[in-house]
């Protein structure tokens, strides 16, 4: 009890007649409530066990399970309670009568604990009026429970801001890549709005950039450019998702894209520094695109087996660091096992 006291009192001082420090120091003052906060819960914790072992909780429940239960309940309750309180730290959005209100708190929660304690500890309280113990638990009670309220008006206030925040990212996002479209120069750049043609994308964007794409007369002819160069993942990532007007001019361009894809791959797991550049899902989308365009051009003439054989061996590229199981090797040899 006198460990709580003082330990309140510290916290007190610095709550209501210090000045929180600028710069580094209010690293340091804020460990300082922390540790306070700490040190008052654990002094709380042992007075109540104490209490608890008196016999001082008789008239709690009407059965022993009940009144453990009851009690923890309500010990759990004023831990978080007095905990929010005496941090001091109120958001900026509360209303001005709740801000007030908590701010008072640290000056009142903890003596209440105390008195009511102080009282509980004396297995003589019996002979008081039950108002004289039972007054300053039910107080703390209720202070306690408004403030895991607040608590609750709390996160409720963050999540909003946050799903709000969210919201217009995802909104500008979505803008920026309607801009990128509408600005880009398909004649010279086609390949870097490819991307926007995936499946994953929102079909305003999707359809934006097909329009974009297919208002190039040569688009077809530029793909099949793409497929034999190192852009041949983007442009199978456009194929994975779209059909084609001319599929007799992809056949053999995809089978090409496919090497070209397991070589891009080798030199990536070469450039790796450490296994820190690897991950399970590396390589996941461009496997995935390759193998869902491949599929899109069976039966066309063309056998892909060996190609796709070489973008499974293209995984186990040796390196100087243990390497993660790739999600993409499981992909592969799924395909290799029906074809």
């Amino acid at each position: 009890m006198v460990v709580a006291a003082l330990v309140y009192l510290s916290v007190l001082n610095l709550t209501y007649f210090r000045t929180p420090p600028g710069g580094d120091a209010v690293v340091g003052y804020a460990w300082s409530i922390i540790f306070g906060i700490i040190g008052f819960s654990v002094c709380l914790v042992a007075v109540v066990g104490i209490i608890g072992w008196q016999g001082g909780y008789g008239w709690v429940g009407a059965s022993t399970g009940q009144r453990v239960v009851l009690v923890l309940l309500g010990l759990v309750l004023i831990l978080i309670g007095n905990g929010f309180f005496m941090a001091n730290e109120f958001p900026g959005d509360f209303p001005a009568w709740a801000r007030r209100l908590a701010r008072m708190m640290p000056a009142v929660l903890p003596p209440l604990l105390l008195i009511g304690a102080a009282i509980l500890l004396n297995v003589k309280y019996a002979n008081l009026h039950p108002v004289a113990y039972k007054a300053p638990v039910y107080i703390s009670l209720v202070i306690s429970a408004l403030g895991v309220v607040f608590i609750m008006f709390n996160s409720a206030q963050n999540t909003a801001a946050v799903m709000k925040s969210e919201v217009e990212f995802q909104d500008k996002i979505h803008q920026n890549h309607l801009n990128q479209i509408d600005t880009t120069d398909v004649m010279k750049d086609m390949v870097f709005i490819l991307v926007f043609t995936d499946s994953n994308h929102d079909a305003d964007v999707r359809e934006r950039a097909l329009a974009k794409i297919k208002s190039r007369p040569d688009w077809q002819e530029e793909l099949v450019r793409r497929l034999q160069n190192d852009w041949a993942p983007q442009a199978f990532t456009f194929l994975a998702s779209n059909e084609v007007d001319d599929k007799s001019l992809f056949p053999e361009p995809v089978r090409e894209g496919v090497l070209i894809q397991a070589r891009l791959i080798r030199e990536s797991i070469r450039r790796c520094r450490g296994a820190f550049d690897m991950y399970p899902d590396l390589f996941s989308w461009e496997v995935d695109r390759a193998l869902r365009t491949v599929d899109r051009f069976q039966g066309m003439g063309v056998d892909y087996r060996p190609a796709v054989q070489e973008l499974r061996n293209a995984l186990d590229e040796k390196a100087d660091f243990e390497k993660p199981k790739l999600h993409a090797q499981r992909l592969l040899d799924k395909w290799l096992s029906k074809h």
